[in-house]
């Protein structure tokens, strides 16, 4: 039965029109063309061989079902000898197919479905218009080439229907070029199929890089093995760019992967003052037959805000410390110049540096308070739960905080300007240390009570009691002393920053305003002053008391005067010292004119020191203290050639002193000399005592 070419070409557009709408709902795309070869199977002689080809888009759905459109022409031989031309066969249809890869290139599939199409054919001056809808079921055999090429064997049976009976029907044998693309939400089917990280604490963000905070497994759902597989994760606006957590060179089917999860971080964690979670974004990039493809998920991972630890390394205090922070230094910096201004020459530098910065911070109303939601005390022994420690700035804005709090400020601004410090966390609170200019021996030959310090590889170190900040230095350390004393593992919990930063490098915080509200400079220089002469009253007055109770009848030898004056002069007591001296040269004392230069020498009085190192010289020409010291003298009298000279001579009989007091050698250029050495230009005198 004819059906008119109106109807048939109305049909065949619906048909074009599913083709084209095809692409846009397609998760895998395919074209697939065939030339191919008909075979008549009817049981009419009226047609007979045909050829032709077809266009079939389908689309991969769940990686076995490949529903279909397609159309197709064919040109039909006549066999009857009244007709004078081919059959025209036009038609269009959708169908289901179904295919496996048994192996990773072969292809096997089936495939029925129906349409609708058209024909027609030349009878003598008449043509023929036919067309009804037709049926197919078919086979194939393939061999991928890539996953975007696939040539097979393929053939189809094909009834075209009539109302009553069959038209033509037939068997197309072709060769099929099956040519794949991907849309571009599924470029790739290797898929995230789990997720899971820890919390992200920024004060460890460098950390993330090499050490995973969670891990993600990925599953191969590509039609074979994929190789070359790389993972990657990024969050946007979080880390600088993707980074690599892990290489995985062969992945067979349907199989399984763990990588770590690692993360390239920026400053900008440094900014999250909530908790908040954060998308990121998985890559895989791998190769699938040679071909290189793509996935990506969404995960979501949670960063803590920026203040927050848990205590299970109590190292991790360390990042905290940032000795580089504006507002540190700028705090830092002002009171140092104070100190530098006011300092005695003998006493130990470090130790003047330390006093005057817990003063200035003391002073500027800085004190502790205890944390009512995150207590130090209790969180400390809770290794797992989340604290939260302020940074520098933070505290001096503040005005105070807990004890872990000052401990972090107290060492940031030590550091700042040179003075080694350490953290020492302990149950119930954190204390501040740090390191004295003189090593172990020359600290214990300089102060009272060994006990007040915490000696480790030769060197002499303060502890201090930040809670007592208000109490000022010298109750904070010896408070902080005892501490240390009475808990059984403190040593232990020592630690240098200067190692700690090793594993948890400071993190800066980016935004910080460098102004700090400081106190007048003449309040600082106060403060400081007084703090000293209470620790030089604690250390000399006992001691003196005791070396006057040593004098015998007649009031002290020369020795045990200059002895006393020695002391006197290490504290920075240039009077009493004086007296002491002149004590010991009315006794006779032939050491007392060195001291008297070095006395003289401190306090900036050249020329009479000058006289005293030369009176000693004059009586002991092989005294290395008196020559040192006439050289020094010389120097700061610019008599640049004659204390190069005598330098050479005291360091050839005393080789030890050439790096101590090299400054004084005519070698070095007028302006290296004078920069260096600069504590030893002032102070470091040798006493003969």
């Amino acid at each position: 039965m004819c059906i008119s070419a109106k109807r048939a070409g109305a049909n065949l557009v619906l048909v074009v029109l599913i083709c084209s709408l095809a692409p846009v709902v397609a998760q895998d795309v395919r074209v697939r063309l065939a030339p191919d070869l008909l075979i008549p199977l009817s049981d009419t002689d009226t047609f007979g061989l045909g050829g032709g080809g077809s266009c079939v888009m389908d689309m991969d759905v769940l990686g076995f079902l490949a529903p279909y459109v397609g159309a197709d022409i064919r040109f039909v031989a006549p066999s009857a000898s009244d007709l004078d031309g081919s059959l025209m066969l036009a038609s269009g249809g959708i169908g289901l197919g179904f295919f496996s890869f048994p192996l990773p290139r072969l292809k096997i599939g089936a495939s029925g479905g129906s349409g609708i199409y058209i024909g027609s054919y030349s009878s003598g001056t008449d043509t023929t218009m036919t067309g009804n809808v037709f049926w197919r079921i078919g086979a194939e055999f393939g061999y991928r080439l890539s996953p975007s090429l696939t040539v097979s064997a393929a053939a189809s049976y094909i009834d075209f229907l009539r109302l009553s009976d069959s038209f033509y029907r037939g068997l197309a044998v072709s060769i099929v070029a099956d040519m794949g693309f991907s849309s571009k939400s599924a470029e790739g089917r290797a898929s995230l199929q789990s997720s899971d990280s820890m919390p992200v604490y920024p004060i460890l963000a460098v950390d993330y890089a090499k050490e995973a905070f969670g891990s993600v497994t990925v599953r191969n759902a590509e039609s074979a093995e994929i190789r070359d597989v790389e993972i990657w994760f990024h969050a946007e606006g979080y880390t600088s760019g993707p980074i690599l957590c892990a290489k995985v060179p062969y992945l067979p089917k349907n199989a399984v992967t763990s990588a770590p999860l690692l993360a390239s971080f920026s400053d900008q964690v440094m900014t999250v003052t909530e908790n908040v979670h954060v998308r990121g974004e998985i890559s895989i990039f791998y190769t699938l037959l040679g071909e290189a493809r793509t996935a990506k998920a969404e995960t979501t991972i949670s960063i803590m805000n920026r203040n927050a630890l848990t205590w299970t390394d109590p190292g991790i205090l360390a990042s905290f410390v940032s000795p580089n922070d504006p507002a540190v230094l700028d705090s830092s910096k002002f009171v140092a110049g104070i100190v530098r201004e006011k300092s005695l020459q003998e006493l130990d530098s470090n130790l003047q540096y330390a006093l005057g910065l817990f003063e200035g911070l003391r002073i500027s109303g800085i004190a502790w308070a205890a944390d009512p939601q995150t207590p130090y005390a209790r969180l400390r022994n809770a290794p797992s739960d989340v604290d939260y420690v302020q940074y520098p700035y933070q505290t001096i804005a503040y005005r105070g905080g807990d004890s872990d709090d000052l401990a972090v400020l107290y060492a940031a601004e030590l550091e700042s300007i040179g003075v080694p410090a350490a953290l020492i966390p302990l149950d119930g609170e954190v204390l501040a240390a740090f390191r004295m200019s003189r090593d172990e021996s020359t600290t214990k030959g300089s102060f009272s009570n060994a006990s007040d310090f915490i000696f480790l590889d030769g060197e002499a170190w303060v502890p201090l009691r930040v809670s007592l900040l208000r109490e000022g230095f010298l109750r904070a350390w010896s408070a902080g002393a005892a501490l240390v004393k009475s808990t059984a593992g403190s040593r232990e919990r020592f630690f240098r920053l200067s190692d700690a930063w090793q594993r948890f490098p400071p993190a800066g915080v980016p935004g910080i305003l460098a102004s700090t509200r400081k106190p007048a400079e003449d309040q600082v220089r106060s403060a400081f002053e007084n703090a000293v002469s209470l620790v030089v009253a604690k250390e000399v007055l006992p001691r003196a008391e005791r070396m006057r109770t040593a004098f015998d009848a007649g009031g002290g030898t020369g020795r045990q005067h200059s002895s006393l004056g020695v002391l006197y002069a290490r504290y920075g007591l240039y009077a009493e010292a004086l007296a002491e001296f002149q004590e010991a040269a009315k006794l006779g004392y032939d050491k007392a004119a060195v001291n008297i230069g070095n006395v003289a020498f401190l306090m900036q009085d050249f020329k009479t020191a000058s006289a005293w190192f030369e009176k000693a010289t004059g009586d002991a020409p092989s005294d290395v203290a008196a020559i040192i010291g006439l050289a020094r003298t010389l120097y700061e009298l610019d008599r640049y050639d004659e204390a190069d000279t005598l330098f050479r001579k005291a360091t050839n009989l005393m080789p030890e002193l050439a790096e101590r007091y090299g400054y004084l050698s005519a070698r070095l250029s007028g302006s290296a000399a004078r920069a260096s050495a600069v504590m030893d230009r002032g102070g470091g005198m040798l006493w003969d005592d």
